[in-house]
């Protein structure tokens, strides 16, 4: 595919400028793998010309999303202020960034990018405009004790039930611009990690499993979930055996429901790429897995979304989500 070099260039602006604020003053680091590097090279050479302290590492790419990176990488992001990933497999949910973030680095997760994904139009929107919508929403998950999900449709309708009480929302509208902040654009979204042994009912997935080799959904895959594990699933049987197999070499730890979010980026649509997907308005995900460094307590090198539209959701007893139009997030 040929590179639209206005389109592609006017993402990276929006990563490096927009999104991250990079300044002349500060050190980037620019993480890639070696089937990443076309994608990290031009984030590079903006980064550069801005940040004359800027470094580019080419690392063994991690093999799940929520695997360690290297100690070489680790030690890399110990040193920077601003950390662009660019690994096929995300680090947000690794200790190496939450250590990072802690130290008041600004890391914005990249993962699974490629030039399709810097020329999409969902690197166009105004990420500052969705802050206050993005805010309201946290509140509303912050004052609530209990999350329900409705999800599916006729005889095929369901329900999931999460404890959140006393568990704070992440919001997270795009932007890593203050310290310690972390952002995937273009996803836009404001999470909250469940209690783990919370989780229960049926999730009904139509959207997309954004990992290879699943991604976009021809047909809804259904989770029975309870004890907050997923214990079978119903529907089509080729993507659940995708899913059992990607869970296989793991311990019963990335079956938990870890994170539930809501997606706010109006331009981006379903496509099977990862942040997008997760980020698109409309939709909400949920997480299995790693939760420990967004507020859980579960402990595992494996993160693995699902990513559902037209679901309804509830606060307690405030509708947030109503078929997958909001009614607390506005534009």
């Amino acid at each position: 595919m040929n590179a639209d070099i206005s389109k592609m260039t006017r993402g990276v602006h929006s990563l490096v400028t927009g999104c991250a604020g990079l300044a002349a003053h500060e050190r980037a680091l620019v993480l890639c793998q070696p089937q990443t590097v076309d994608v990290a090279g031009p984030v590079f050479a903006a980064a550069q010309a801005i940040a004359g302290e800027s470094r580019l590492l080419i690392i063994e790419p991690p093999q799940m999303h929520g695997a360690e990176p290297p100690e070489n990488a680790a030690e890399a992001m110990a040193q920077a202020d601003v950390i662009f990933c660019l690994t096929a497999k995300s680090l947000a949910h690794t200790s190496a960034r939450k250590a990072a973030t802690d130290r008041g680095a600004r890391f914005l997760s990249l993962p699974d990018y490629s030039i399709e994904q810097l020329e999409s139009d969902s690197l166009g929107v105004d990420f500052e405009s969705l802050v206050p919508g993005a805010e309201a929403l946290a509140r509303a998950l912050n004052d609530a004790a209990r999350i329900v999900i409705h999800t599916g449709a006729g005889r095929d309708r369901a329900e999931l039930a999460l404890n959140v009480a006393n568990r704070r929302a992440n919001c997270c509208p795009g932007l890593a611009r203050q310290p310690g902040t972390l952002a995937s654009p273009p996803d836009a979204e404001v999470s909250i990690p469940p209690w783990e042994d919370s989780a229960e009912g049926i999730l009904w997935v139509n959207g997309s499993i954004p990992c290879r080799p699943l991604g976009q959904l021809a047909e809804p895959l259904g989770l029975v979930i309870e004890r907050g594990k997923i214990v079978w699933f119903i529907g089509h049987a080729p993507t659940a055996d995708a899913v059992t197999a990607l869970l296989s070499g793991h311990s019963d730890a990335a079956r938990v429901a870890a994170e539930f979010g809501i997606g706010l980026n109006p331009r981006a649509r379903l496509c099977g790429r990862m942040l997008e997907d997760e980020g698109c308005l409309g939709t909400i995900h949920v997480g299995f897995g790693s939760n420990a460094t967004i507020g859980g307590t579960n402990a595992v090198a494996f993160h693995l979304d699902f990513v559902t539209a037209g679901a309804s959701v509830w606060a307690d007893d405030v509708l947030l989500m109503d078929e997958g139009r909001h009614l607390v997030f506005t534009l």
